[in-house]
């Protein structure tokens, strides 16, 4: 039986194109609604693949499909290529390219932006990982790449849209800051030219995962720092105004930060115990300041994994979450809708009885989600990138 464990206190109570339309195969999936309430699955869809592929990041599009970014495997067992993919608003493959500049490359997040997508991951080539940021076009053709080559380690996770036409971007870097891995900031022009670049640290070893540009004109981006949840606010020009950590007792990570619109802010992610082996979904609320306001452990029997989460304009958050608690199957992905005080108003799982995850999703203004992840088929003998989007229901309207 899953608890709900809870800490704190509450606030108030060059690119290859094709169209692959008759190649998409698409399988409906279990949807279980824990409470009313709940959103229904408009469409999912699989691509199918000789080798695994998958999803990092997804957003929608001003046609109202979808663009998403992740990895697929090669005949080369230790090359990946970049992949990305045009859904119609329908769910169906408009295109897919795989590309990767001869390199491993992985696309971790994208953003629909003015003349085409923009996308943020890694490259791997002697024997080191370098950061990118590339521009393509609506066709999935390559306007501008920027690697940000370095001596060591350097990983970007998440990108989002800054002010005055720049770009943000965050993950790690081993090639400068403190020692071992830090949280690594990176902003871009419109061009993909470098503005400039920060690093926070320690000793230890920090990994961002998530930035946020925030009203103020400054950034908030989180991760993990030895075991724990670590946030860091930084002004417009990235100098570091505010850190805080947090720590469950275990081994914590933090996945995603969003800015409430009372300008506090809401990590989610996972907890450990130390010497465990199963985690549980993890989220903790903060102030303005960085004091946390609440925390909120949701336990299951098995692993699960809060990966996203949004805002709703109505008030509250849905979290993207990855559950074998809960659901059809080993892995089966989760929305959970919470209010602004950590209470749950409902909870749906998607998938079959195999394997079914998903680590990106988007809100677009009608309320409808779109998750992106990989899922399992006996048929091909290999993970498979998906794609899941929901209905409103009742995500523009308080329950």
């Amino acid at each position: 039986m899953d608890s709900i464990r809870s800490a704190g206190h509450r606030a108030g109570s060059q690119s290859n194109s094709k169209p692959l339309h008759s190649f998409i195969l698409t399988i409906l999936l279990v949807t279980v609604s824990v409470y009313a309430g709940a959103p229904q699955v408009i469409w999912e869809t699989t691509i199918p693949s000789e080798y695994d592929s998958r999803i990092w990041g997804i957003d929608f599009t001003d046609d109202g499909g979808a663009i998403a970014v992740g990895e697929a495997g090669t005949a080369d067992e230790e090359l990946e290529s970049l992949l990305i993919m045009k859904l119609t608003p329908q769910g169906e493959l408009q295109w897919q390219t795989e590309t990767g500049w001869d390199l491993s490359t992985v696309g971790q997040d994208v953003l629909q932006v003015q003349g085409g997508y923009l996308v943020c991951g890694s490259t791997f080539s002697n024997s080191e990982l370098d950061g990118f940021i590339a521009k393509f076009d609506y066709f999935g053709n390559e306007i501008w790449c920027n690697r940000l080559a370095h001596v060591d380690n350097d990983v970007l996770f998440d990108i989002a849209e800054a002010t005055g036409g720049m770009y943000i971007a965050a993950g790690y870097t081993e090639s400068t800051g403190a020692g071992g891995k830090d949280f690594w900031l990176v902003l871009v022009n419109s061009d993909g030219e470098l503005e400039w670049t920060r690093s926070f640290g320690t000793a230890g070893s920090e990994v961002a995962y998530s930035v946020v540009p925030l009203s103020d004109g400054g950034y908030a981006i989180c991760g993990g720092s030895d075991g724990n949840f670590h946030m860091v606010i930084c002004d417009e020009d990235g100098n570091g105004r505010a850190a805080s950590s947090f720590n469950n007792g275990g081994h914590e990570t933090a996945r995603c930060i969003i800015e409430s619109d009372d300008g506090g802010f809401l990590l989610v992610g996972s907890t450990m115990e130390d010497g465990g082996y199963q985690t549980d979904t993890w989220l903790v609320s903060t102030d303005s300041d960085c004091q946390e306001v609440w925390s909120l452990e949701l336990e299951g029997d098995y692993n699960d994994c809060a990966w996203d989460a949004v805002e709703l304009d109505v008030g509250g958050f849905v979290i993207l979450s990855n559950t074998m608690s809960r659901g059809s199957g080993s892995y089966d992905t989760e929305l959970i809708r919470m209010d602004p005080w950590g209470n749950i108003i409902w909870q749906m799982t998607v998938g079959d009885s195999a394997w079914n995850t998903t680590c990106g999703m988007a809100l677009d203004e009608g309320g409808s989600i779109l998750m992106g992840g990989r899922t399992w088929s006996d048929e091909s003998g290999s993970y498979n990138a998906w794609a899941v989007e929901t209905g409103p229901e009742d995500l523009l309207e308080w329950p």
